[in-house]
């Protein structure tokens, strides 16, 4: 009986651990138990600057999910992003991510331009 806990509890930590953006969000931290970061988006890893590149607006789009990732609502698209914030001239984009052990998720995809 113990050794069949020990696997059950070994397959949920690594099936908790190797899900979600993990891999994709590069080589930032992001929480097994719980996470609230603001991350540069992997498109964007350099910050684009020069004369006429300040962050006027921001916009912001978010996706939801519960119950590790059983249900996932939501909208994080660039595109959403750039409508929330009237953007047209992208700037920046960056990856804003909420999770309390994967049973309460959010993923934003935070546009900065004019």
């Amino acid at each position: 009986m113990r050794a069949m806990i020990l696997k059950c509890a070994a397959i949920a930590a690594v099936t908790m651990t190797s899900t979600g953006c993990t891999a994709f969000l590069g080589p930032y931290p992001t929480g097994f138990i719980f996470d609230s970061s603001i991350k540069p988006h992997p498109i964007d890893q350099a910050y684009i600057s020069g004369p006429g590149k300040t962050d006027d607006k921001m916009g912001e789009a978010c996706s939801t999910g519960f119950v590790f990732g059983a249900v996932s609502i939501g909208d994080a698209s660039l595109a959403a992003a750039k409508k929330a914030g009237g953007i047209t001239d992208v700037h920046t984009v960056d990856v804003k991510t909420f999770s309390i052990i994967g049973v309460y998720t959010q993923g934003c995809t935070i546009v900065h331009g004019k």
